[in-house]
């Protein structure tokens, strides 16, 4: 199964047990307190319904950032591999970064990284040309292709982020315009208890989509973070343990 696609069927069955939950806890609960939390988790319809699209978006984007950080952490396996000499004073000739590129592409039959597929290519473009220049040209541009394409790979999480809000606005306008078709029979005690849950509706919508998405979007910048930290940390050690070790006789 796709992980993205996991990730959202997970998402749905947690939030489906949760709303289940608020809505037994509703309706057996006699602590008006305690109703009254449960109301405003989706423990009622049509909230209900609103609340679990919200709690939906809010896991689906926290397993995405969980799966996102998971890659990262494999990636900066790298780093205790020992891919490139880092003892001080230590020279690579021109043989060695051949032999290096072989032991890169030896290496990714098995384990593919960020970083093996940076130092094979640049192995490459020195073999080619034996420019330094040219071979950090390769390194950061290599480095910055990366970097995109991890930021492609978050344009879900940045869609979610922007849905959870919007869902509870959308709640917020169905809850004001049940309210508002009700307004003529305002008289009536029970009709008026139906205007006050409407109202409920309206406005616990969005302040737990809005509370939600404050707490998505702090994992979603800490990801951002790490990425570019990630990405940061690879072309500096490429750079200092590979492009400033090269020696040209």
């Amino acid at each position: 199964m796709n992980l993205r696609i996991k990730n959202l069927v997970i998402a749905l069955l947690i939030s489906a047990v949760l709303i289940v939950i608020f809505a037994f806890g509703y309706k057996t609960s006699s602590n008006t307190t305690l109703s009254r939390i449960f109301q405003l988790l989706g423990g009622n319809l049509p909230g209900g319904v609103i609340q679990f699209l919200t709690f939906t978006f809010f896991f689906w984007g926290l397993f995405e950032i969980r799966s996102k950080f998971s890659v990262i952490k494999r990636e900066r396996q790298s780093f205790k591999l020992n891919l490139l000499p880092e003892k001080e004073q230590w020279v690579l000739s021109p043989d060695d970064i051949n032999d290096l590129k072989i032991k890169m592409i030896d290496y990714e039959k098995e384990h593919k990284f960020l970083m093996t597929g940076i130092i094979r290519k640049a192995c490459t473009k020195f073999r080619a040309n034996r420019s330094i220049s040219d071979v950090l040209e390769v390194v950061s541009r290599q480095v910055s292709i990366n970097a995109n394409r991890a930021e492609g790979a978050q344009s879900i999480i940045r869609y979610l982020a922007w849905a959870l809000p919007s869902v509870g606005f959308i709640g917020t306008i169905l809850g004001i315009a049940a309210a508002l078709g009700l307004a003529d029979k305002a008289s009536d005690p029970e009709v008026l208890g139906q205007i006050t849950g409407a109202m409920y509706v309206a406005f616990d919508t969005t302040l737990v989509a809005l509370v939600l998405s404050v707490i998505l979007m702090w994992f979603f910048h800490q990801l951002q973070e790490s990425e570019d930290s990630l990405h940061s940390d690879i072309e500096e050690y490429v750079i200092e343990n590979l492009i400033n070790r090269i020696h040209i006789e």
